[in-house]
């Protein structure tokens, strides 16, 4: 049984069936039907600390685990679709634009590089605020905890 969700592509989540010693039944090896309880994992590496009864409300208990303690934080950092495709699609147009008229896309990027900036900063600020970590700032980001903090310090208050 697997998990999916749309708006985080690299996360399957799965309930995996626990043997009697306590260990996750491999998913490569012979499966055996005698096992325990099920167990949150994701393809990720995450896995769920607690452990359900082998029945199909197990099962689902595991769903719902997966999806409110390991999904729903994905997907509350992960931009919507519409909005990653507008903006690899921009990015295209600008590639295609500076090839025909770099001084046009310089001052496009120039343009697009000053509201970005002041809006980069309100956006960690409200992130902040909403009680975001550094840590969670920077991974967002795809940086670190101490150059996220380093960077935008002075524009929030913590």
């Amino acid at each position: 049984m697997t998990f999916k969700c749309p708006d985080i592509p690299s996360h399957e989540g799965f309930a995996a069936p626990v043997l009697p010693n306590g260990d996750p039944a491999s998913s490569g090896g012979a499966f055996t039907k005698t096992f325990v309880g099920y167990q949150a994992g994701c393809s990720c590496g995450w896995t769920d600390q607690r452990r359900f009864p082998p029945t199909a409300e197990g099962a689902k208990e595991t769903e719902y685990r997966w999806w409110s303690r390991h999904a729903a934080p994905l997907i509350a950092a992960a931009p919507p679709g519409e909005l990653v495709t507008k903006s690899n699609l921009l990015c295209e147009r600008i590639v295609k634009l500076a090839a025909e008229r770099p001084l046009a896309a310089l001052t496009l990027l120039s343009q697009m590089e000053s509201w970005q900036r002041t809006l980069l900063d309100q956006v960690v600020a409200g992130a902040r605020e909403a009680g975001a970590s550094w840590t969670q700032v920077g991974e967002a980001m795809g940086i670190s905890k101490q150059s996220a903090h380093e960077r935008f310090r002075g524009h929030v208050s913590t």
